[in-house]
């Protein structure tokens, strides 16, 4: 599974590796600190999974979802956020994400999403 993590934060995405490396099958292809950089990367890695933070430099995690249904780019976003109102969640899952997660209550979960979908990934 190829997984592009895209926030801002260096110690989260340090925090993120740190806990994805124990995961077999789990790959980190790169990582992304604004909305272009993700929405480049998206588009040019097409990825299986990105991790997708809420508000970045440049924009939010729903412009990269709006670049992400313009150029028909098809995979599994997990929103983790620290912004996790209740008006983002909806938009972000009208809008292609099929995760919506809290950065300071679920930080956890999103080693556990990843584990759920290894078995439909070669």
């Amino acid at each position: 599974m190829r997984l592009l993590i895209a926030d801002d934060s260096e110690l989260i995405v340090d925090r993120l590796i740190a806990s994805l490396e124990a995961i077999k099958g789990v790959e980190v292809v790169d990582r992304a600190g604004t909305v272009e950089e993700a929405s480049e990367a998206v588009r040019t890695l097409r990825p299986d999974v990105v991790i997708l933070d809420m508000q970045m430099p440049g924009g939010t995690g729903l412009d990269v979802l709006a670049t992400m249904k313009r150029d028909q780019v098809s995979c599994v976003v997990i929103v983790l956020t620290n912004f996790a109102y209740p008006q983002y969640r909806k938009k972000c899952l009208a809008s292609g994400a099929n995760f919506f997660l809290d950065k300071s209550t679920e930080f956890d979960k999103v080693g556990d999403v990843l584990r759920s979908m290894l078995p439909t990934f070669p």
